[in-house]
């Protein structure tokens, strides 16, 4: 009986070292040598297991998508009935669900967009559809808001925490959590106006 491939089993070990490397060095300084390293394997591995540097590129821009929806799904999932939107905010602006690792993968995806257009492309289509998740929270707990309003309302509470979650790897910063959460909780307070 043949040995089952293991192509799958590096492939995640090679994405979750490049993942490691992008978030330390840069989409353009995470080279080959520095993933290999990181991921114990050696270099020749990576090409036969994910491809060259673009096919590696790819499959990052899929891992963290899918990481991300995977995430969100799962918040928006086990929101409660009642108090959805509260609820939200408070676990949106709970440094326990930031995770720093993905926050600098996608500040380098974002930052690599300008010399890749269909990178670009993605992280626009990613933020949003975090805006419109936002917005279908925000519109059941205000049905008469108006439809640009909650939209407006949704982009505003969607910046305030991608500008949190970027600064998490800063490590803990009680006093910027609390006073943007507070923002966010006006912001949404002016739906009732």
């Amino acid at each position: 009986m043949p040995r089952p491939s293991l192509k799958e089993e590096r492939r995640n070990q090679i994405l979750e070292a490049y993942e490691k490397c992008v978030a330390r060095f840069g989409v353009e300084g995470a080279s080959l040598e520095l993933i290999a390293e990181e991921a114990g394997l050696a270099r020749a591995l990576i090409r036969h297991n994910v491809g060259n540097r673009k096919d590696l590129l790819a499959a990052l821009v899929e891992r963290f998508l899918e990481k991300s929806d995977h995430g969100t799904r799962m918040l928006l999932d086990t929101l409660p009935n009642e108090n959805r939107l509260a609820t939200l905010v408070e676990w949106l602006f709970d440094p326990r669900f930031m995770d720093p690792t993905l926050v600098l993968v996608s500040e380098a995806l974002i930052a690599t967009s300008s010399e890749h257009p269909e990178i670009a492309e993605k992280m626009r289509m990613w933020t949003e559809d975090f805006v419109s998740r936002v917005a279908k929270v925000i519109a059941r707990e205000y049905p008469k808001a108006k439809k640009d309003k909650v939209r407006a309302v949704a982009a505003g509470l969607t910046a305030i925490y991608f500008n949190v979650d970027s600064m998490s790897p800063l490590g803990p910063m009680p006093a910027l959590v609390k006073a943007s959460k507070e923002a966010a909780l006006i912001l949404i307070e002016s739906l009732e106006s």
